[in-house]
């Protein structure tokens, strides 16, 4: 496996003659703050942690406050070893959502075992849109087939409390190549279909109401529990902002009633990330790519559990678009980001991207690729700290009658 050993930035001071600066050593200076000058050289086994308070909006959750706390550590020799790291956050916001996070990504001493996970608690408010590729209201709807995209599609209000819980360990099986098993439940608990009207002359069917009741779950509770088998490739030099490099991931997920689910099912998962260097005296000019994909490959899986963006392990998919705009029983997305430095030090940058979405509804007899979502926009970024790349991003994304403007710590992809 490919070490982070933060050569790069020492070979561009030497040509640009600018040390480099991030925002902990600009507020340290601001209170007048003596110590060692700062640099981005990661010493083996010392903490790198950058504490954000969470001030800001997004389309899903209106205004919110919380704090975030990124983590990093290099448990090896940097020859070696990736970079390990841990995003923990807290939110409370003015939809009345409590969102407990907690995403991490450990490598071992060697590389010998990589073992990520995505824990959540989550009180939380969401719209709902129905299964596919639907209402985007703009003449510039892109439909293959032909059929009308212009009916505006209902925003379905709902209140629901989630539980993920996954946790994978694998195995270093050849340089960059990583094998194993993991534990994956999601559990969708008190769900509350605020549109649903069935005791009244004008009943309200919402899709949640409708889908769950035509495949046998309880639209009120239920478990998506199971094994994931998963093969993973890592060649990139920093999982937190990689300048070059590649992640490749395919994983096959068993549910079964035996770990505690509703139903039998099985997915798919495949996901791609591309780092291309574009200039070498400038290692953070940057063009990324990002595609995942995930299938229903067998049985039914209920609503809220199928595939949806914004529901990625950073919830970063789908950037112009709400998250859980779109939901289908497969789904393929796809990304492309221009990454590029403004200031000669470091601190500040800036990035440019467009996307696409689409999923199937089985019910509309909708397939893949027969309708897209597109999405594009521009971010701003503020180097938070320059021994692990962390960022403070701020983007505003569009879509096809949708916008937003979200805030995160890390890079999206």
């Amino acid at each position: 496996m490919q070490g982070y050993a933060q050569k790069l930035p020492s070979s561009v001071d030497q040509e640009t003659n600018v040390n480099p600066v991030d925002l902990i050593g600009v507020i340290s200076e601001m209170f007048n703050k003596k110590g060692p000058a700062r640099n981005d050289i990661i010493i083996p086994g010392v903490r790198n942690l950058s504490l954000l308070p969470i001030v800001g909006y997004g389309p899903a959750n209106g205004f919110v406050i919380g704090t975030a706390i990124s983590a990093t550590n290099l448990l090896g020799n940097q020859k070696n070893t990736q970079l390990s790291s841990a995003l923990l956050s807290i939110s409370l916001t003015t939809k009345k959502q409590v969102l407990l996070c907690a995403r991490s990504d450990i490598y071992l001493p060697g590389n010998s075992w990589y073992i990520p996970g995505d824990v959540r608690l989550l009180f939380f408010a969401q719209p709902t849109y129905g299964l596919g590729i639907y209402g985007l209201n703009s003449t510039l709807n892109f439909n293959i087939d032909g059929t009308d995209l212009s009916n505006s599609v209902l925003e379905q209000p709902m209140r629901f409390n989630y539980i993920r819980f996954y946790e994978t360990a694998l195995k270093e099986i050849f340089p960059h190549w990583y094998a194993g098993l993991g534990i994956n439940i999601d559990d969708h608990f008190e769900i509350q279909d605020q549109l649903l009207k069935l005791d009244t002359p004008n009943q309200m069917i919402t899709a949640n109401y409708f889908y769950s009741t035509k495949y046998g779950f309880n639209p009120l509770h239920y478990s998506t529990n199971g094994l994931l088998f998963r093969v993973i490739q890592d060649s990139r030099d920093n999982p937190i902002n990689s300048y070059k490099g590649i992640y490749a991931s395919l994983g096959f997920r068993v549910n079964e009633k035996i770990f505690g689910g509703s139903q039998n099912s099985t997915m798919l998962y495949a996901e791609w990330r591309n780092y291309i260097p574009l200039q070498k005296n400038k290692p953070g000019l940057v063009l990324a790519f990002w595609t995942w994909g995930q299938f229903v490959t067998s049985g039914n899986v209920p609503y809220l559990a199928l595939p949806s963006i914004g529901w990625d392990t950073y919830g970063r998919s789908g950037r112009g678009y709400v998250q859980g705009r779109f939901r289908g029983t497969n789904m393929v997305y796809g990304e492309s980001e221009f990454r590029m430095p403004i200031s000669r030090n470091g601190l500040f940058g800036a990035v440019a991207f467009i996307n696409a979405t689409t999923a199937s509804n089985p019910n509309t007899g909708q397939t893949l690729f027969n309708s897209l979502a597109p999405g594009y926009g521009l971010g701003f970024r503020i180097k938070m700290n320059m021994k692990d790349r962390t960022n403070i991003c701020i983007d505003y994304g569009r879509g096809l009658g949708s916008h937003g403007i979200y805030f995160n710590i890390q890079e999206t992809f």
